[in-house]
């Protein structure tokens, strides 16, 4: 009976790893934007069940029904994220290709955007 229990204990933390594994995992795209769009604090995107809270968001190409996004907000990270939509701004207006590292929930379309860069 012992030897079950820790059969089972062990089974749920592997569970619990591999989820938090699944959820912390960060993602690569690259390409063409056909969506840049700025908005109001607080307004998000995407339906309330894959909605993200954030004031950029872009979409590619080649990531149909995906859509990509950041906070824009005056706070720490401001100077960041304002040199992220300034490539991101760059690479629309003369359809350069795109890269992005982003953070999505699985199951999810809408996901939170970390990194940004171009490349010739």
């Amino acid at each position: 009976m012992k030897r079950l229990n820790v059969a089972i204990v062990l089974t749920l933390v592997l569970l619990v790893w591999l989820t938090t594994l699944a959820q912390a995992a960060i993602l690569q795209a690259s390409g063409r934007i056909t969506l840049l769009r700025v908005h109001d604090v607080g307004t998000g995107y995407g339906p309330p069940t894959d909605w993200i809270d954030v004031e950029v968001i872009i979409k590619l190409d080649n990531q149909p029904g995906k859509a990509f996004g950041f906070q824009l907000r005056d706070d720490g990270n401001y100077p960041l994220r304002q040199g992220m939509l300034d490539l991101l701004r760059d690479a629309f207006n003369n359809n350069w290709p795109v890269t992005i590292d982003y953070d999505i929930d699985p199951g999810k379309n809408h996901g939170i955007i970390r990194r940004v860069w171009l490349t010739k």
